[in-house]
């Protein structure tokens, strides 16, 4: 073999490896030009561990088992819509077949109003993500709300522009959201439904005048309502205050019950007080009334709520219809008493006029007879006090101006307080009337002011002032009174004062504080009841130590006062006549009887008013019929004087009564009646007498 072999066959080989390689070059030049195309399924792979199989299906079959299987419609857009590629997620959205959407435009799909809002999502640029809520109409009709998220796909320049669009169904999330905001307004309407009724109980609490509060029993706190922390005299409401606090305003001696009826309530489940507090602002006294409930959980007690409201009032109005009901029966007594009285006084007095005219008159004799006068008016003064307090004296009423008639009587007043006590009087700024008897008024006033000065024995001030006040029907009511203006005279001292416990009983007949000897008991319960039969009041305001101030309320009248007229009693006469004398109780009319005898009288008798009515009407002669009122029987004195008047016009007739003569006249034509009160001494008879038969002969 020669050298020139070598070479040759060298050349061979290396040629055919070029033409080798140049052909798999363009094999996989191919290939890749074919995977470009999509116009092959597979390639084929050498490597380390053999040929590897790699197909495009096998390649992308992950994401497209993921594209089918998501709840998310997926669809492939061109720029003007067009479907590219749709899953069958979206297909079933539309209600449509899948191969009915590839080369459509899902534009037709959505409602003419969002056609261009469409648009212009596709359009909008290169932003990863970009998306918007439409409304897409399925085949059905019916109405699906979906979110369209659109992002482009890269491609080459040339190329079309391809979209890749999510649309996720919002049907169910937008039914979430409907019954989240259903549920949100019914909240929202429960919410506003009880801060109405919340409201409506504040409303009601406060027109009740009554404060909420409640008890945490877990840490004993307690809160409480602007309307509470007033009723207490605290500052606004308050969070968490401290039991104790509150228990402290309780009064000392209501305290450990407060305490004992909240440490009960956790079995109880109530509470229920009536207590008494000092009010913190200005430590005034009031009753204070704690209604609550106790609330449980899981049956442990764990608070306590309720309300409050401040009772003062109406304890008060309690404690003033107590008093009057005590008063009244007090004065029903004592009523039925004078008059029984006033008839013994008037047969001791007339026996006493008769027996001084028949006995021997010696020293010793006429100092026994005063003696016994002078018992025989204490007596009467006596029972005129009594009278006055249970409102069954015979009243003067007339309008009368309360300044005046003090003027009238300053001296009077100045003889009575001494020289340690100072006087000062305060008229009101006006004129004010008032109609009262005024006699009574005067005497009202002089107790008043006598019982001031024995309230200041070292010495001191003495007012008597006059206002004109306007009440309303609470204040009125708590007085038993009514509402409207009242002339007031008030008598202030600056004594020693009283406790509460004595104010509770001054008005009471015989109660004094007085020595024995010094004082009967009986002011304070003439001006009680004066004030009383005069359709006023009186009212109190005294503490130990700080004086005290007596207050008469009189209704005020816009009646002009009477012109003043003579009333001064005149002498004794003695007459003539036929007299007849009608009264029930034996002992009186004997008496009474022998009186007019000893002043020349003729008498006829009768003890009731029927027995007078048939003497009358039997034709004997009669100049004047002198009657009791308060009879036994079905005739009174007024009801004989009625009878007189509508039967014989001409028979003058004169009444005569221990008390309520006044009040048992209710008929306009008998208002010309004349009275002559109980007890009555010869003097005052033959005045009365003859003053009626002068005027019947006149």
């Amino acid at each position: 073999m020669n050298d020139s072999f070598f070479p040759n066959v060298l050349q061979s080989v290396d040629d055919a490896e070029t033409a080798e390689l140049r052909q798999r070059l363009l094999e996989a030049e191919e290939t890749l030009d074919a995977i470009r195309n999509g116009e092959v399924d597979a390639v084929v792979i050498g490597g380390p561990r053999g040929s590897v199989v790699y197909t495009l299906e096998g390649a992308d079959k992950p994401y497209r088992i993921l594209v089918e299987q998501m709840q998310e419609g997926a669809v492939s857009l061109s720029d003007d819509g067009m479907t590219l590629y749709c899953n069958q997620r979206f297909a079933t959205l539309l209600g449509v077949k899948r191969e009915s959407l590839i080369g459509g435009s899902i534009i037709d799909f959505l409602s003419p109003d969002e056609r261009i809002a469409f648009e212009q999502l596709l359009k909008g640029g290169t932003d990863f993500g970009r998306s918007a809520e439409f409304t897409l109409v399925a085949a059905s009709g019916a109405a699906v709300p979906v979110n369209v998220s659109v992002a482009n796909l890269e491609t080459e320049t040339t190329a079309t522009p391809v979209l890749c669009a999510v649309i996720t169904d919002l049907t169910h999330s937008r039914r979430r959201s409907h019954e989240l905001a259903a549920a949100n307004q019914q909240l929202a309407n429960e919410v506003k439904e009880r801060r109405r009724i919340e409201d409506s109980l504040q409303l009601a609490l406060e027109a009740a005048g009554m404060g909420y509060w409640s008890l945490d029993l877990h840490n004993g706190a307690i809160n409480y309502s602007p309307r509470y922390a007033e009723i207490f005299g605290l500052a606004g409401g308050s969070q968490g205050e401290p039991l104790e606090t509150i228990l402290s305003q309780f009064i000392e001696e209501d305290r450990a019950e407060v305490s004992r009826g909240f440490a009960a309530a956790t079995g109880t489940g109530a509470v229920q007080l009536e207590k008494r507090i000092t009010r913190g602002n200005d430590h005034a006294l009031r009753w204070v009334q704690l209604k609550a409930r106790t609330h449980y959980q899981d049956g442990r007690a764990v608070s306590i709520a309720g309300v409050v409201s401040d009772v003062t009032h109406r304890r008060l109005i309690e404690e003033q219809l107590r008093q009057s009901q005590k008063m009244e029966a007090i004065g029903q007594l004592t009523g039925g008493i004078a008059h029984d009285f006033n008839n013994l006084l008037m047969v001791i007095g007339g026996s006493l006029d008769m027996l001084d005219v028949r006995a021997e008159r010696d020293a010793r004799t006429s100092r026994l007879l005063a003696a016994a006068r002078h018992g025989v008016e204490r007596g009467a003064k006596l029972t005129q006090q009594l009278l006055a307090f249970s409102r069954r004296q015979d009243l003067r009423a007339e309008a009368i101006c309360i300044d005046d008639l003090i003027g009238t009587f300053r001296s009077l007043l100045d003889r009575a307080i001494g020289e340690t006590v100072e006087l000062t009087i305060e008229p009101a700024a006006q004129r004010w009337f008032c109609r009262t008897d005024p006699h009574q008024l005067e005497t009202a006033i002089l107790n008043l002011a006598i019982n001031a000065c024995d309230a200041m024995p070292r010495g001191g001030h003495l007012r008597i002032i006059t206002v004109l006040e306007a009440l309303d029907e609470q204040t009125a009511s708590a007085y038993d009174a009514k509402a409207g203006e009242y002339v007031t005279v008030a008598v202030a001292d600056t004594g020693v004062g009283m406790t509460p416990e004595l104010i509770a009983r001054v008005f009471e007949p015989f109660f004094t504080t007085k020595e024995v000897g010094k004082g009967t008991g009986l002011g304070l319960s003439q001006v009680y009841g004066f004030a009383r039969q005069s359709g006023g009041f009186v009212s109190i305001q005294s503490e130990p130590g700080r004086g005290t101030t007596v207050s008469i309320h009189l209704p005020r009248t816009h009646e002009a006062p009477a012109v003043a007229t003579d009333t001064r009693p005149h002498m004794d006469t003695r007459g003539k006549g036929v007299v007849l004398v009608v009264e029930d109780d034996d002992d009186v009319r004997t008496v009474t009887c022998g009186l007019l005898q000893d002043l020349g009288y003729s008498v006829l008798e009768a003890d009731s008013g029927r027995r007078a009515l048939d003497i009358v009407e039997s034709g004997k002669h009669i100049d004047l019929v002198f009657s009791d009122v308060v009879m036994s029987g079905d005739m009174n004195g007024i009801d004989l004087a009625r009878a007189l008047t509508s039967r014989h016009v001409g028979t003058p007739i004169l009444l005569t009564s221990g008390y309520t003569a006044l009040r048992l006249v209710s008929d306009a034509t008998l208002e010309g009646l004349q009275f002559l009160r109980k007890p009555f001494n010869q003097n005052e008879l033959s005045i009365a007498v003859g003053a009626m038969l002068k005027a019947a002969r006149a």
